[in-house]
C-alpha cells in the first residue's frame, strides 16, 4: 500500500511540474482578414505567455481570401507543407458558409476537403481546425434581397455554425466555435462591442474574444486562469473569459 501510494504521488508531482513548465505548440493561420485583423495570431500567443505557454505561428490570410483560392495558392501550399505543425487553422471567406446549401457543396465543403487532404498529407502530426466565424452585426445586407435567412444577425449567425461543425465532422477536424462565443457574449455582455465600425470585422475585443476560444482549445486550458487583458479593461476582458469557458471549456 505504502508503494503504491507513493507512485500515485510522484506521477501527481510529475504532472503538476510539467503543467507549471508550459507547453509550445506550432500554428498556421489560413484566413483573410478576419484573422490579420488586430493579428490574431499574435493575440493568441500573448494569451498563451500570459500561462507561461508559447505558441509559435504562421499566416497566410489576403483579404478577402476564400477555401478554393487557398488551395491552389502556393504561399499557403508551400506554408503548410513545412511539415511541423501542431495546428493548421482554416477560415473560410466570411460570407459563402451562410449561402444556400447547394452553393456551398459546390464553392466550400470541396475546396475545405482538399486543404485538409493536403495538411494531413504533408504533417504527421497535425490537426486540422476550423474556425468558425460570426454572424454579421446586422445580417448580410448584401445578399438579404437574394437570401432571406441572411438578412438577421441569428439567421447568418446560424448557418455558419451549421456548416463549421458541418466541414469539421466531415474532415474529422477540431472546431473552433468563435462564432458561438461571440453569441454567448452578445446575450450576456452586451456593452461589449465584438464588431469594428463595418458591423463584419472584428474589434479588439472581438479579437481577444477569438484568441481566447483558440488558447482554450487548442491548450486545453481554462480560460479563467489567463492574467492577459489585451487593450480591453479588466471587466470585459473577464466577461470573455467567462463566454470561452462556458462555451468552450466547460
Amino acid at each position: 500500500m505504502k508503494i503504491r501510494l507513493l507512485s500515485l504521488l510522484l506521477v501527481f508531482f510529475s504532472t503538476t511540474s510539467i503543467f507549471a513548465q508550459g507547453v509550445s505548440k506550432n500554428v498556421l493561420f489560413v484566413g483573410n482578414s478576419y484573422v490579420y485583423t488586430n493579428n490574431l495570431p499574435l493575440e493568441l500567443a500573448n494569451n498563451a505567455a500570459s500561462m507561461t505557454d508559447e505558441v509559435i505561428y504562421d499566416s497566410n490570410s489576403p483579404g478577402g481570401y476564400t477555401f478554393e483560392l487557398h488551395s491552389t495558392n502556393a504561399t499557403t501550399l508551400g506554408k503548410i507543407a513545412v511539415g511541423d505543425w501542431d495546428f493548421v487553422v482554416l477560415q473560410e471567406q466570411s460570407q459563402i458558409p451562410s449561402f444556400p446549401i447547394d452553393q456551398v457543396e459546390t464553392a466550400c465543403f470541396p475546396f475545405a476537403t482538399d486543404l485538409n487532404d493536403y495538411i494531413q498529407a504533408n504533417n504527421d502530426c497535425a490537426q486540422t481546425v476550423f474556425n468558425m466565424t460570426w454572424g454579421r452585426k446586422n445580417g448580410d445586407a448584401d445578399n438579404c434581397p437574394f437570401w432571406p435567412p441572411v438578412c438577421t444577425y441569428n439567421g447568418m449567425d446560424s448557418l455558419l455554425n451549421l456548416r463549421y461543425r458541418t466541414m469539421a465532422e466531415d474532415n474529422l477536424a477540431l472546431l473552433s466555435p468563435v462564432g458561438q462565443v461571440w453569441h454567448y457574449v452578445r446575450d450576456n455582455f452586451p456593452t461589449i462591442e465584438l464588431y469594428s465600425g463595418d458591423g463584419s470585422h472584428p474589434s479588439t475585443a472581438g479579437t481577444y474574444a477569438a484568441a481566447m476560444t483558440f488558447y482554450s482549445l487548442l491548450f486545453q486550458r481554462d480560460p479563467a486562469l489567463v492574467t492577459y487583458n489585451g487593450a480591453l479593461d479588466a471587466t470585459s476582458a473577464a466577461s470573455i473569459r467567462a463566454a470561452v469557458k462556458a462555451t468552450v471549456y466547460d
